[in-house]
């Protein structure tokens, strides 16, 4: 159970309807999310969040695969069964491969990957777990990703870490009967 209630469409104000939708309409979904609904107690900032995550998602400059690796890599570095869940799917369905998938799940990432692969890798792991990105590991990235890509591959880091770490304090559930594959 989580440690807030979820918040309903009809119990925010016009405001916070309109928050709710555009969470809502951004991902295709008949219904907010769990996660999204513990979030919506602070409608605003969930706006702001969910909104961020929705240009990531849908407007990024990377590709889609490495943009899904870099996804299940942090979910996989916060345990996070609920993204871990659903974007292992998207990541197969990008062309990561299962073997690539099933590494990261059992931390034998980088070394399960090769290139592009492995560089997005280090660089997820050394921003989580060092608080920090060599120079060596940002220019590896920047190589094939550019400016905006390197930018919307730190973004993604920083908003799939927020939800983690959201989802560490609040403790949403997954809903829809859904069970975590990490």
């Amino acid at each position: 159970m989580a440690r807030v209630p979820y918040v309903s469409r009809d119990e925010l104000d016009g405001a916070g309807q309109v928050i709710y939708d555009r969470i809502r309409e951004d991902r295709g979904a008949a219904e907010v999310g769990l996660q999204f609904r513990a979030l919506l107690h602070s409608p605003q900032a969930a706006g702001y969040l969910t909104s961020l995550g929705a240009t990531l998602r849908f407007q990024s400059a990377m590709s889609d695969d490495l943009k899904e690796l870099a996804i299940i890599l942090v979910a996989r570095e916060w345990d996070s069964g609920i993204e871990w869940t659903g974007h292992a799917v998207a990541a197969a369905n990008a062309g990561v491969s299962a073997e690539a998938i099933e590494g990261i799940r059992t931390w034998q990432a980088p070394g399960c990957l090769e290139g592009k692969q492995a560089a997005i890798a280090r660089f997820v792991q050394q921003m989580i777990r060092e608080k920090d990105v060599s120079d060596e590991n940002f220019q590896a990235v920047h190589q094939f990703l550019g400016d905006r890509g390197v930018v919307d591959l730190t973004m993604t880091v920083a908003y799939y870490s927020a939800l983690a770490l959201a989802q560490i304090s609040l403790r949403p559930e997954m809903g829809d009967g859904r069970v975590s594959t990490l």
